[in-house]
């Protein structure tokens, strides 16, 4: 019960005040004469956000459970009881999966290995890479080397070959592997999964608490398309949690993003592969800005078309319209319709006797100017993070440094210092730092295109990009011929190493988006945090029985 009904006469002889009123008093007394208005709503409220009575239905779903076989349970919206049979009863939810069911499953598939699996992934690659490398190094492991004649110096190729090919099967199976071995992952919120799809009265209870769902899920990864704003029941789902939670809960992952990295990812592979075969035949300078220049065009254009994806999401949210969203099934329009008027109400952002209409424009006007900026947020600044520019960095060069680091056991000392210096300089320094050139480069200039768009790509990516990466390089090359005999030099080397790194991680790595995340600075003004009056009424619905007949 969510408040005493005891029948105590008023004073001065007055009848028994009605059981709704008594309701209402007793809040009151609690909380402050600031819950009446939610109070009124309090019935709706919490039939919203609330699972008591009906904890059954709070279930989740493993996520090694959502990305098995290519991440199958995409494929279709449509459930049955063995779908269903894949979530348990749970107490909380680690993370709402919010999406489209248009978006084809690969895309899904590739988005959500990305977010979960890139830094396992990422990190067994390139221990094992290394291991390759001081394998070689110690003799211990076999490689084919190049002959002298051909190659500046010897070196293998077992890393650039087999790198980035097992980059992609950790990152496309890691959770498979982690479920084996008893990892199954967090539990997540996946409708067809954690909702009966096939028992009708199960799954309407189901999607009149979606708002409770939401309420007990600790993050939302939302994999956002260019229809994810046209959808009624992804709105309606962000909506809500940003009414509930703050927006560093809520994680934004564009599967077109995903898919731009795992691309640019396979063109720089062929970039090494192209490398590693033509400078048998060729010199190397030569071959490496060659293809390196036949890469980063590619990249660019898959950078570019990821930034006008980026300006999109600004517009589509500015021309928001809940009367023009999709819904997948029409005859839930009702209900979600009506959902949204209760959160409005309950937010006081219109009066309870305010039409579901009326709750609707203002809705409207609530996604239209703060849901932009709360996705700006949740996006950062940057396209990529700066573990994803190492990766890069790793396909590129990160390979090549340890197939050459393996034949260089007999070089001096001192020599062998400077060249790992400087192949540090490639991987963590030189290389990342054209790609974030690149990345600024390409989302200039977005109302170009035809023959003025490709020529500031060549341009840009001539004059702003391998110009100062190709300065760079000799410099820190400069260097190491010096340090061969100079100490100085070889400080210095080592110093541009330390303070390079560090500048380009924190430029990309996104410090001012994530603090305003942090610091909730660039939310919703008006739904990014649950108010006052309403918390307190989502803690009275959790509070016992016996903790209200104390508080009351």
């Amino acid at each position: 019960m969510l408040c005493s009904e005891s029948s105590d006469s008023g004073q001065d002889g007055m009848s028994p005040a009605p059981p709704m009123m008594q309701c209402r008093t007793s809040l009151e007394q609690v909380f402050g004469s600031g819950i009446r208005y939610a109070a009124e709503a309090e019935g709706a409220t919490l039939e919203l956000v609330s699972f008591r009575g009906s904890e059954a239905l709070l279930r989740g779903t493993r996520l090694s459970k959502v990305l098995q076989g290519g991440g199958r349970i995409f494929a279709t919206s449509a459930g049955s009881s063995a779908t269903f049979g894949l979530s348990e009863v749970v107490d909380r939810i680690d993370v709402f999966l919010s999406h489209n069911w248009s978006v084809h499953r690969l895309k899904k598939f590739i988005a959500l290995t990305c977010y979960f699996s890139f830094d396992v992934a990422a990190s067994i690659t390139i221990s094992l890479a290394s291991l390759i490398g001081l394998g070689t190094w110690f003799g211990v492991v076999p490689s084919p080397a190049y002959p002298k004649v051909l190659a500046p110096y010897p070196c293998g190729v077992l890393c650039r070959v087999l790198g980035v090919p097992l980059f992609f099967l950790l990152l496309f199976f890691t959770r498979d592997i982690l479920a084996r071995l008893g990892h199954a992952g967090p539990h997540v919120f996946l409708d067809k999964t954690c909702i009966h799809q096939v028992d009708l009265d199960i799954q309407r209870q189901g999607i009149l608490k979606l708002g409770a769902f939401i309420r007990k899920s600790e993050q939302m990864v939302v994999l956002y398309s260019d229809i994810y704003m046209l959808k009624l029941w992804t709105v309606y789902e962000v909506a809500s949690f940003l009414a509930i939670h703050p927006i560093r809960s809520m994680k934004v992952v564009p599967v077109s993003q995903s898919i731009v990295f795992c691309i640019c990812l396979v063109f720089l592979y062929f970039y090494s592969l192209a490398t590693l075969i033509l400078q048998i035949y060729v010199s190397y300078s030569y071959i490496a800005f060659l293809t390196a220049f036949i890469a980063g065009a590619f990249h660019s254009v898959g950078l570019r078309q990821w930034s006008r994806d980026r300006a999109a999401i600004q517009s589509r949210l500015g021309n928001f319209s809940v009367r023009n969203c999709v819904c997948f099934v029409e005859a839930d329009r009702a209900l979600v319709c009506r959902n949204i008027a209760a959160l409005m109400k309950a937010r006081r952002v219109v009066h309870m006797d305010a039409t579901q209409d009326e709750a609707l424009d203002a809705f409207e006007v609530l996604v239209r100017t703060d849901l932009p900026s709360a996705f700006v947020s949740a996006l950062g600044t940057r396209s990529f993070k700066y573990k994803q520019y190492l990766m890069f960095a790793f396909a590129a060069q990160g390979c090549l440094s340890l197939d050459y680091l393996g034949y260089q056991a007999n070089l001096p000392y001192r020599s062998l210092l400077a060249f790992a210096l400087l192949e540090f300089s490639l991987v963590f320094f030189q290389w990342p730092m054209g790609f974030l050139l690149m990345e600024e480069m390409s989302s200039c200039c977005l109302h170009w295109h035809g023959w003025r768009e490709r020529i500031w790509l060549f341009v840009s990516l001539i004059f702003f990009v391998m110009a100062p990466t190709f300065l760079a390089f000799l410099t820190f090359d400069t260097l190491r011929e010096m340090a061969n005999e100079s100490d100085w030099a070889l400080v210095a080397l080592g110093v541009l190493d330390i303070f390079g790194s560090l500048a380009i991680f924190f430029i990309a790595s996104d410090r001012k988006g994530r603090d305003n995340r942090m610091s909730g600075h660039g939310s919703c003004t008006d739904i990014g945090t649950l108010s006052g009056t309403t918390a307190q009424l989502v803690g009275h619905a959790e509070m016992t029985d016996e903790e209200m007949s104390e508080a009351n």
